[in-house]
């Protein structure tokens, strides 16, 4: 169903313009940004048909740590420069703590965000300008929260899904869908286009977008109807949304040279690695499982990334149409021989 929400599309994208527009004052500091009237800024679930009815379902409990996660990981950015959970101290985690509303047995939950996004303005200022910080704040807000940003978001992912699936009955069924009208994608493309625009925080609130929207949707395959934010998505849909490109993917062994951005330690069996290719400025995502081959690597990714320094890796991509799909780190290594030797003749 195509969502009729243009005017408060357009509504959100005006006030964010507005504070693109605002100047900054002589000494560079932006007047606290005023939450007083965020009550609106929530994550809204109804289950029309919920299968069980005295306790929040775990698919969506799920889909709501990953929402929590993401905040964590967000805040630690914004303020160590590091997205890791683990640079934050209990106090701080509470702070940015959701509160998940549930009522109606286990139909009607509600994850309220004015607190956590106050708190994640209060870290981000002075770790860059007041008013990026306000400009990220409103932006993660009105895409994570509103009506009109999660209708154009299926929409976004129905046209991605049309590229890559080749099955005839299920591109009959997705080109049947319509969630967004023109004046919501508009929005939501601008929206996104400014979050980009602030530097690493404001593309790292773009992964709390994304991780969120994904893990709901998935949550909503358990379930014959759900209202997401006010947007209905049958558990068909919702299966379709997320069907798996059949193309092949192709597998490509590469070595190269890499700086480490971040290492998230939450899980110490289970490193979440960035990694930085200088030449490409791409991020590559990575996990390092813990088995009796790692121990070398783990030494070595922590010395690049305290030290600061570059480390050889070798890298195995896996591309669909020449996109990435996924990156496995293979091992560190040394420098290939030939290429020191190269850089000794020069």
């Amino acid at each position: 169903m195509v969502g009729s929400d243009g005017a408060a599309a357009a509504a959100a994208v005006a006030r964010i313009e507005s504070l693109l527009a605002r100047p900054l004052p002589s000494g560079g500091i932006f007047e606290k940004f005023d939450l007083s009237e965020w009550d609106w800024a929530s994550v809204h679930v109804y289950l029309p048909e919920p299968e069980i009815q005295s306790a929040i379902t775990p698919p969506f409990m799920e889909a709501f740590l990953v929402l929590q996660k993401q905040l964590y990981q967000l805040a630690a950015l914004a303020t160590t420069g590091l997205a890791d959970v683990g640079q934050l101290g209990e106090a701080e985690r509470n702070e940015l703590l959701l509160s998940v509303v549930v009522t109606g047995g286990s139909s009607d939950l509600v994850a309220q965000l004015k607190k956590p996004l106050e708190s994640l303005l209060n870290r981000m200022v002075g770790k860059m300008t007041g008013k990026q910080a306000a400009i990220v704040i409103v932006c993660l807000g009105a895409l994570v929260a509103s009506p009109w940003a999660f209708s154009a978001w299926l929409d976004q992912t129905k046209a991605i899904k049309l590229e890559e699936i080749k099955s005839k009955e299920h591109l009959a069924a997705l080109q049947a869908m319509e969630f967004a009208n023109k004046e919501q994608s508009e929005a939501f493309n601008r929206v996104i286009e400014i979050l980009k625009s602030q530097g690493e925080v404001g593309k790292r609130a773009l992964d709390v977008v994304t991780q969120t929207n994904e893990a709901l949707l998935k949550a909503a395959t358990s379930s014959p109807k759900t209202s997401i934010n006010d947007v209905e998505v049958t558990r068909a849909e919702a299966e379709l949304l997320r069907t798996p490109s059949r193309k092949r993917a192709q597998q490509k062994i590469v070595q190269q040279e890499v700086k480490v951005v971040d290492i998230n330690t939450t899980d110490p069996l289970d490193l979440q690695i960035i990694l930085l290719d200088p030449f490409s400025e791409t991020q590559h995502r990575i996990k390092l499982k813990d088995d009796l081959f790692a121990g070398e690597s783990r030494r070595k990714l922590f010395d690049a990334l305290e030290r600061r320094t570059p480390l050889w890796v070798e890298l195995a991509f896996k591309e669909i149409d020449g996109e990435i799909r996924s990156v496995q780190l293979l091992r560190t290594m040394e420098r290939p021989a030939n290429l020191v030797s190269d850089a000794e003749g020069d």
